[in-house]
């Protein structure tokens, strides 16, 4: 299966950007159920943080009045990075080509 998505632009300072909704909640507990408690918290991942923030504002009764939209690098992960500068390098020679 192949999934193309647009990126946005506004990279945030960050190489490989992404975006999550962090919805916080007291989480005390360390056990196996910690992480599926945490897990809970986070929504995403999405593209820009106007599809995050859009999200969130149009489904704010799913979520706590603390959630947030959060910027987040993919730079670790080997196939989005690789993707990204891929995509980058086309448009670099297409703008060069013009």
């Amino acid at each position: 299966m192949k999934i193309e998505i647009e990126i946005s632009e506004k990279h945030e300072g960050t190489q490989a950007p992404w975006w999550m909704i962090i919805d916080p909640k007291q989480n005390l507990r360390t056990d196996k159920e910690a992480s599926y408690n945490i897990a809970s918290m986070i929504t995403g991942p999405f593209f820009s943080r106007e599809s995050a923030q859009e999200h969130l504002d149009s489904h704010r009764y799913n979520f706590g009045r603390n959630a947030v939209v959060y910027c987040e690098s993919g730079h670790a992960n080997y196939d989005y990075n690789k993707k990204i500068i891929v995509e980058q390098l086309k448009q670099t020679k297409k703008a060069r080509e013009q």
